[in-house]
């Protein structure tokens, strides 16, 4: 008999444990899964990613969208004309619309496709820069020469500084004259 009311002490002693168990575990709340983050970055931003190597005309359409996050309408220009032509070596785009009223960029589409993304749309906002803006190298970031290719964190402050005009100037109207007497001939 003792042996039978240990056993029923101890089953209802587990039993009771269990059940405490489950009771509190069904007052907690589940945790909620944390939302998954993706970085930004140059395939996923909203604007870089609807441009595509193969139409060349959604780079002018990613830069109008980047001009209007910082308040800058160029809607007022209507004449953009990309070219695909062999420029030779190993330059990938030329901005032939500087200090010209209309913009005229040069693109090397075997070179142009062969660069990553990053390098493809600073590529692409640099010489805009040029014939949009008739900025000059002298500013820096954007507007930078030779430079390939930026992280999208650092590309995103020299888009920012450019649009506003923190990093940003214009070719003088000696280096107009020049550029345009190079067009001439």
């Amino acid at each position: 008999m003792k042996k039978v009311l240990c056993f029923l002490m101890i089953f209802i002693s587990c039993s009771k444990n269990e059940s405490e168990e489950s009771n509190i575990a069904q007052s907690i709340p589940p945790a909620e899964a944390e939302p998954i983050t993706i970085p930004p970055d140059f395939d996923n931003d909203s604007i870089y990613s609807a441009a595509k190597p193969k139409i060349l005309a959604s780079y002018w359409t990613a830069f109008v969208k980047s001009a209007a996050l910082y308040d800058v309408d160029l809607s007022n220009i209507e004449e953009v004309t990309f070219i695909s032509e062999d420029l030779g070596g190993s330059t990938a785009g030329i901005a032939n619309g500087s200090c010209e009223e209309y913009v005229l960029i040069s693109v090397d589409e075997t070179l142009f496709r062969n660069l990553t993304v990053g390098e493809q749309i600073f590529l692409m906002y640099h010489e805009l820069g040029h014939d949009v803006f008739n900025a000059s190298h002298d500013g820096g970031g954007l507007m930078a020469p030779n430079i390939r290719s930026l992280e999208y964190d650092l590309f995103q402050t020299e888009v920012k500084d450019f649009f506003t005009k923190v990093d940003f100037i214009e070719w003088t109207d000696e280096e107009c004259e020049f550029i345009r007497g190079l067009t001439d001939n």
